[in-house]
């Protein structure tokens, strides 16, 4: 009898689709959803230079969501068209998505977030003091130690070289315990793995459980009750401006229901009505559509945003920066005692209504960047992630300030190498951790001036993401691979941390002069105007009314206060 039971499952006739109300239902959701992701993403990829999604890395979470939204697809057509296949192909195929590919876009997606650590830990230098702007040092030994070589590589490279160690792991415990189990196979396998005797259906339940499908809920377990949780804590303190913080949580909680229905779903008789509309899987790829929300959709509306924001600073400034001199001049000392609050990142007491927008603009931020740039900067850097912007205007102020009227040649060459310093910190995308967002005709001319003497100061040799592994020398012609460990490392180095004891004695570009920096620093204080300054104001403007609203509320147990407490809540979370 068992002998017969075998063949009967492995030779079971397909069917055909299935065309009722819910088939109907699965395919109309299915393109519709996918349409609109896929127009989603298509608009992020349009604006990938917008600074909300710069800093976010789209290549990996947009290629994290592919892989997933894959698996999803599968799942919202297997009531249709699941049985047109045979029973055991349509069996391999679940298997191995969610053997390899749901797994691989999980650790994708997870690494996408940790991002979001990576960048606001790495932010903070820009809170503290100049000194603190120097990079953390890798280890030495590039040269003979591998282990070394992807410790000194970027953070997203190295994220993807251990993800891909683990995916090697992963698709090779996957295939090998395909292989071992004879229900998929009859003909070879471990003995004990193969079906065992009953009917047709017990047999297809018996095809979804069992020991082959463990490493699956393994990973799922980790990545959900242990990494999870572990962002969700750790990203907890942080407020950023950017919804990257609420992406992130949100993402994390809206998963931790998928592994536990999944398992319960498969194991408690109560859900077999269930499954036979709403199969197991789908638990998970429920938590997959809220990915795709908090990842796609709402980073979507943040842009359009915004925009609306930076729309109105720039009308703002364009309104009262056209007013005449003597106006400005006339109100100068109203304005400027407000800003002199704002700029301490105090509740604001003299802000009136009166003023209205004339804080969104270029002379208000001017004002801060000149007297009292620390808060400003402060919430550049912890709030925004966009310290650079502002440590790069400040750094350029203190830089023109020094120039005297006619330089001699020796104080000339200081200059310059100051200069460099500025270049390499935050404009060149070889050198800086966070490079300032300018347009390609604007880096080339400060690629033409500075890029050779950086190199001459500097070093050729860093490790090209590229190619980590390499061994051959570098287009400098610095030594690399030398035997003798005795000698110190001289690949490459900080500029800064030798700026003030050493001086560039080759050849200075015509076009070097207390200008060099003018187009860029345009370009960024209006970049900071229209986009880090808006959030400034409004956030101390916020600071105000919450101060007021808690002067004048004394009624703790009110139902107006608990709806603040609520608002303040959501508030915090985006």
């Amino acid at each position: 009898m068992a002998d017969q039971a075998l063949p009967d499952l492995y030779s079971i006739p397909v069917s055909p689709p299935n065309w009722d109300t819910v088939g109907k239902f699965y395919i109309s959701f299915c393109v519709t959803w996918t349409f609109l992701l896929f127009l989603g993403m298509g608009f992020l990829i349009a604006n990938r230079n917008n600074p909300i999604l710069k800093v976010r890395a789209l290549t990996l979470s947009l290629t994290a969501i592919l892989c997933l939204h894959a698996y999803w697809i599968l799942a919202q057509i297997t009531y249709p068209v699941g049985m047109t296949l045979p029973v055991i192909p349509a069996y391999d195929i679940q298997y191995f998505f969610m053997g390899i590919w749901f797994p691989m876009g999980i650790a994708l997606f997870h690494a996408s977030n940790t991002r979001f650590l990576y960048v606001a830990k790495l932010q903070k230098k820009y809170a503290r003091s100049p000194k603190g702007l120097r990079k953390k040092q890798g280890c030495n030994g590039a040269d003979t130690s591998w282990l070394c070589r992807i410790r000194n590589l970027d953070y997203p490279t190295r994220i993807l070289i251990y993800i891909g160690l683990a995916m090697v792991v992963q698709v090779l415990l996957t295939v090998g315990m395909w292989l071992a189990c004879k229900k998929y196979h009859p003909s070879f396998g471990v003995a004990g793995t193969e079906l065992h005797p009953g009917t047709i259906a017990e047999q297809m339940v018996e095809l979804s459980r069992g020991w082959e499908w463990w490493p699956t809920a393994f990973w799922q377990v980790i990545w959900t009750w242990i990494v999870a949780p572990t962002l969700i804590w750790r990203a907890w303190g942080i407020r950023d401006t950017l919804g990257w913080r609420f992406q992130t949580i949100a993402c994390c909680i809206a998963n931790l229901h998928a592994t536990p229905m999944w398992l319960i779903s498969m194991y408690l008789p109560a859900f077999e009505p269930i499954n036979v509309y709403f199969s197991s899987s789908e638990w998970i790829h429920l938590s997959v559509m809220f990915f795709e929300i908090f990842t796609v959709f709402v980073p979507c509306w943040l842009v359009v945003r915004q925009r609306s924001l930076r729309k109105k600073a720039a009308d703002s400034n364009a309104k009262w920066e056209t007013a005449s001199k003597a106006t400005v001049r006339a109100s100068s000392s109203v304005e400027w005692k407000s800003a002199s609050v704002l700029e301490k990142g105090l509740t604001i007491e003299y802000i009136d209504q009166e003023l209205g927008d004339r804080l969104f603009t270029m002379s208000a931020l001017d004002h801060v960047l000149n007297f009292n740039p620390g808060p400003l900067q402060e919430f550049s850097a912890l709030r925004d992630f966009s310290g650079e912007n502002v440590a790069f205007l400040t750094r350029l102020a203190k830089w023109k300030n020094s120039w005297p009227e006619a330089p001699d040649e020796d104080y000339m060459r200081d200059l310059f190498t100051r200069a460099l310093v500025i270049y390499t910190d935050f404009v060149s995308p070889r050198d800086a951790e966070f490079p300032i967002n300018l347009s390609s005709q604007d880096l080339k001319y400060l690629e033409a001036i500075f890029e050779r003497p950086a190199r001459i100061l500097c070093g050729e040799a860093r490790v090209d993401p590229a190619t980590p592994f390499s061994g051959d020398s570098s287009p400098g012609g610095t030594r690399r691979g030398s035997d003798n460990s005795s000698e110190p490392e001289e690949d490459w180095f900080e500029l800064g941390d030798i700026a003030g004891r050493v001086q560039y004695a080759g050849e200075i570009s015509n076009a070097f002069d207390v200008s060099v920096f003018d187009r860029a620093q345009a370009h960024i204080k209006y970049l900071v105007l229209t986009n880090t300054w808006p959030k400034f104001v409004r956030e101390i403007q916020l600071q105000r009314r919450s101060g007021e609203t808690e002067r004048s509320g004394e009624t703790g147990l009110s139902s107006s206060t608990l709806a603040s407490r609520v608002s303040e809540f959501v508030r915090a979370l985006l």
